[in-house]
């Protein structure tokens, strides 16, 4: 029989959070959003760190380069696994980001598509438009917009590689940087060709992470004043939770405990922060509403 106690384990960490997970953690206060639409604001920052994630396989994935380039020498022949493995997975990084800017166009639609008009349902007619759109739609979003010149890039190569075949990687021994190219795409009248696929991919997600910055910073001020529900973590199993205004300072002492009241009773374990969580010294008296 396992007698080891349940880990203790802290989830609310607001210093590690951006703007698209504040307004994931507090828009229920403001917003009923449907399931489809709570599945977009979500997707906004899973599909992100996805590609995150293969960017970091991808980074794995480099050395087989030299196994293919041993093949050609060798042999005068690589089937160029390695190139391939390599290549698709920096495709499907690329197919990522652009579905985390979809996610975000979603929520933006949420938001603002009842009180505008002309609001278009899809990403690429919304930035082909957005200067089109009125009502709600705030001149800030629409700045951002102004300044995404990196989006028919990206729209040309998730249009691309949704249906192509995969392209391939290869490296320049004596520089180590690795080309990205494919013959199924063309760019300015020639084979598609990224000289520094690693670079490009930096640039084009911190450019994208930019983006949703501002984007989510917008409507991060949109969210009303009322106290929201936030689990902090767990102790032996059971939640510890308090209630924090979305509008006010964020800080991992910010809102009103609301689980001491049962962590308080000399039967339950106590919660690890009491001594320096400025929550637990505001306590939430019982029957305040919240959202």
């Amino acid at each position: 029989m396992n007698t080891q106690p349940l880990p203790t384990v802290r989830v609310f960490a607001p210093e590690q959070w951006g703007e698209v997970d504040r307004f994931a953690n507090f828009y229920g206060g403001t917003y009923k959003f449907s399931d489809t639409e709570k599945r977009a604001v979500a997707g906004v920052r899973n599909h992100f760190q996805k590609a995150i994630t293969l960017q970091s396989l991808a980074v794995k994935l480099k050395p087989g380069l030299d196994i293919d380039k041993k093949q050609l020498e060798e042999r005068g022949y690589t089937p160029a696994l390695n190139s391939h493995e390599l290549s698709a997975v920096i495709e499907a990084a690329i197919l990522e980001l652009y579905s985390s800017l979809d996610c975000t166009v979603k929520v933006l639609h949420a938001v603002y598509g009842r009180g505008s008009r002309s609001f278009p349902g899809s990403t690429r007619r919304l930035f082909q438009n957005f200067e089109k759109v009125t009502g709600s739609f705030p001149d800030e979003l629409k700045e951002a917009f102004r300044k995404a010149d990196w989006y028919e890039g990206l729209l040309y190569l998730r249009d691309e590689l949704t249906h192509l075949a995969t392209g391939s990687c290869n490296l320049d021994h004596k520089t180590g940087v690795i080309q990205y190219m494919h013959l199924g795409m063309k760019l300015r009248g020639g084979v598609y060709v990224i000289e520094d696929v690693f670079a490009w991919l930096a640039e084009i997600t911190n450019k994208l992470n930019g983006f949703m910055g501002s984007v989510f910073r917008v409507l991060n001020t949109t969210l009303k004043s009322t106290l929201v529900q936030q689990t902090c973590g767990f102790v032996e199993g059971r939640i510890l939770l308090r209630y924090l205004d979305p509008t006010e300072p964020l800080t991992f002492d910010s809102g009103l405990c609301f689980a001491y009241q049962w962590f308080e009773k000399p039967e339950n374990s106590t919660c690890p922060f009491v001594e320096q969580c400025g929550a637990y010294k505001r306590k939430m008296p019982p029957g305040i509403p919240t959202s």
